[in-house]
């Protein structure tokens, strides 16, 4: 009976983490309220509660699993061994920020940015993660590409302008992300193509 209880408990937070994700990565922290979530979820309201502590509680492991969640496809797209290349890396980078994740880090950057607190601790905690899979993959290719920018710099250009497109996006209905992110990746590839060329 025991390991049902657990089962069922591992279910409706998983159903209300799922809720709240879509919710934030739909209108930012604002729009997760307790009650929107427990709706969404098909689950009690106090069951929020129970399973994160408060509605603040909630949205640090909405921030914690975003940033778990583009690692792991970070790390699934840039294998430590094998061959490097830049085109990948924007690749990987399009799919996380196409992601529901990507949206969640933009919709609560605003609150982030607010000041101190347990979001932007939980915000910064997932962000030095992901930067260091990053750099790490960045400095094998700035190692072999002469001419381009320290491997911390690149990585700061490239996470910040996914994020940008998502902000953007949410200010402005009419920016389309698709078609942003594709020039994007093309900028990303022009620039490649330029400095192999003057490396050449």
């Amino acid at each position: 009976m025991t390991g049902r209880r657990e089962e069922s408990a591992r279910e409706s937070r998983r159903r209300l983490l799922e809720a709240a994700t879509e919710l934030v990565a739909e209108g930012g922290p604002r729009a997760a309220s307790v009650q929107a979530v427990a709706g969404r979820a098909g689950i009690s309201r106090g069951s929020v509660a129970w399973h994160f502590g408060s509605k603040e509680g909630l949205i640090v492991e909405v921030i914690a699993q975003a940033f778990r969640s583009a690692e792991e496809e970070y790390r699934r797209q840039l294998p430590e061994t094998g061959p490097l290349s830049f085109d990948a890396l924007v690749d990987a980078h399009l799919t996380v920020v196409d992601a529901p994740c990507g949206r969640v880090f933009a919709t609560v950057l605003p609150d982030v940015m607010g000041g101190p607190g347990p979001l932007r601790d939980a915000y910064v905690r997932g962000y030095e993660g992901t930067r260091r899979v990053w750099v790490g993959y960045l400095e094998r290719i700035t190692a072999h590409a002469p001419g381009l920018p320290d491997a911390k710099s690149l990585a700061s250009i490239v996470f910040g302008s996914g994020v940008g497109v998502n902000t953007l996006h949410g200010l402005d209905g009419l920016v389309d992300r698709t078609e942003a992110f594709t020039a994007l990746k093309t900028l990303f590839q022009m620039a490649g193509g330029a400095t192999a060329e003057r490396a050449g």
